[in-house]
């Protein structure tokens, strides 16, 4: 105990807590487990060291060496952050947004959640180093470490599996079906309306107080045609992927690491395949894209137009008042009033066209519930994140109910589907005790009630798409899909889910196609 009282140990003892703490509440992050756990085993080591170290390490002088272990700490920082945001992830998907810009991309919220994990990380890194050039066992420790820390991290074998993917498994490639020289079989052109519930995902029925947080949304259902099975296959699980792979039929395959064709230097998005806006564009329809967002971030307006988006409105062209905006950019309320009157310009043309509308309101980790909706029905207790989802599916209704008194819904298929599971949230593991699945919702004057089930990914939405517009598909099938409304087996049916998610995982030649062999151009503007 002498040791404790000497004045020349104050600044080692001052290192040593604060290597406790900011290791305290990093392992506490990491390893989900009680903080007043995590607080005593730390501070108990803490003790030990103050009470048994000290007189040997004041008689030696300083000296500079490096910390093995910065990289491997770096890592599982970044991977504990990541997760503890955004919830379980592909590393596809930081490859993605590494590239094409993540602006924006840290939700609200979680601003402080980050900043805390940072400072912890700093306060280790920095006492861990302070402490190996005064303390021999640190520096011993810190070489010990080095290994372990590596093999325990996630994100060594996230990244080392996507590395080691097989240039020449071809068995994904040579599954694509191009969808080219399609014939639209219907004597009339049906527009078509396509709104992407952002994480409204169709598990929020099964969890308890479903029934009222999904009611809207299974009332929807309920009207019209309702596919329960989509599930989440890997590289479709955040906002651009959802989108990208029910228009386009693939995954959002990354080649941003693998090879020269880097995100960065792109000029245009998936240049080697043909989307659902490219086949409508040859058959005389007019494409339009409306969400509340920038159409920058994440590569949106690269895409739009290069798969002949004739016009986008977002952040950027769409009035809102001054102050009504949210973390992404405008309400719910606000994009669908926009969307309605695109609608009735829409229909003054001679032409057919497709819109797709992507909502915000169920957005992680706490949603952005509307004025509106808020002024149509109280929260009462119910918890912010559900009630955002009740407020989506309250202003998907809204939307379409005023569409349906203008007269604007005939010769018109509504699409309704959400575009990835929810990311992390306070509801979680209720969700993780079903089997979390997408919501996809089909709605026409032909179409009657009907609930079909299959094994399916987002995928499987394009072809689905285009089968529900009359056009002839092969064996049901365009990109990697399969018309759910088909009889032919789709991928997940064939392979399982967990099989297909390796194939996806393990690509590399699908990935080269889709980003690298251009197609013809077209003419594309945008407001």
């Amino acid at each position: 105990m002498e040791n404790i009282l000497n004045r020349g140990q104050h600044k080692y003892n001052f290192i040593i807590l604060v290597l406790a703490l900011s290791a305290s509440y990093a392992v506490k992050k990491y390893f989900q487990i009680s903080g007043l756990v995590s607080f005593l085993v730390f501070f108990g080591l803490a003790a030990i060291f103050i009470i048994r170290g000290y007189g040997a390490v004041a008689k030696r002088s300083a000296q500079f060496r490096i910390l093995y272990s910065l990289f491997p700490l770096l890592l599982i920082f970044i991977y504990t952050m990541v997760v503890g945001i955004y919830g379980d992830f592909d590393i596809s998907s930081i490859v993605f947004h590494l590239d094409m810009g993540v602006g924006g991309g840290i939700p609200e919220g979680q601003v402080k959640f980050a900043t805390r994990f940072g400072l912890s990380f700093l306060g280790i890194t920095a006492a861990f180093w302070l402490l190996i050039n005064l303390d021999q066992r640190f520096l011993m420790l810190d070489r010990t470490l080095f290994v372990p820390l590596l093999l325990i991290n996630p994100m060594i074998w996230n990244v080392g599996a996507y590395l080691i993917g097989s240039p020449y498994d071809d068995r994904l490639l040579n599954v694509y079906h191009a969808p080219d020289q399609l014939v639209q079989m219907t004597d009339t052109k049906k527009n078509m309306i396509i709104i992407y519930a952002e994480s409204t995902e169709r598990t929020f029925a099964e969890i308890p107080g479903g029934d009222v947080v999904f009611s809207e949304m299974n009332q929807l259902a309920s009207s019209g045609l309702e596919v329960k099975g989509i599930g989440q296959a890997a590289n479709t699980g955040w906002s651009m992927a959802g989108f990208v792979t029910s228009q386009c039929g693939v995954p959002l395959q990354p080649l941003g690491l693998l090879s020269h064709n880097m995100y960065d230097r792109q000029k245009t998005f998936f240049p080697g395949i043909s989307c659902l806006s490219d086949v409508l564009n040859k058959s005389g329809y007019h494409a339009e894209y409306i969400n509340g967002s920038d159409h920058e971030f994440a590569g949106m307006t690269t895409f739009l137009k290069s798969h002949n988006f004739n016009e986008a409105h977002g952040l950027h062209n769409i009035a809102a008042a001054g102050d009504y905006h949210n973390y992404w950019g405008l309400y719910d309320d606000t994009v669908f009033a926009h969307a309605e009157e695109r609608i009735r310009l829409l229909h003054q043309a001679d032409k057919p066209f497709v819109l797709s509308v992507a909502t915000i309101g169920a957005h992680f980790p706490h949603g952005h519930p509307t004025q509106s909706c808020r002024q149509a029905f109280p929260q009462n207790k119910l918890p912010d994140i559900l009630f955002s989802v009740k407020c989506t599916g309250y202003e998907i209704n809204r939307f379409i109910g005023n569409l349906q008194r203008e007269g604007r819904t005939k010769n018109t298929v509504i699409v309704i589907v959400s575009d990835h599971l929810m990311m992390k949230n306070d509801f979680e593991e209720q969700l993780n005790q079903k089997q979390r699945l997408n919501y996809f919702a089909v709605l026409a004057d032909n179409i009657h009630p009907k609930l079909l089930e299959r094994q399916a990914a987002m995928f499987d939405v394009f072809p689905t798409l285009l089968d529900l517009l009359g056009f002839n598909l092969s064996a049901g099938r365009a990109g990697l899909g399969v018309s759910l409304l088909s009889e032919h087996e789709t991928l997940t049916e064939r392979y399982g889910a967990e099989q297909v998610d390796a194939l996806i995982k393990n690509d590399r030649l699908l990935a080269r196609k889709i980003w690298s062999e251009p197609q013809s151009e077209f003419a594309v503007s945008a407001r």
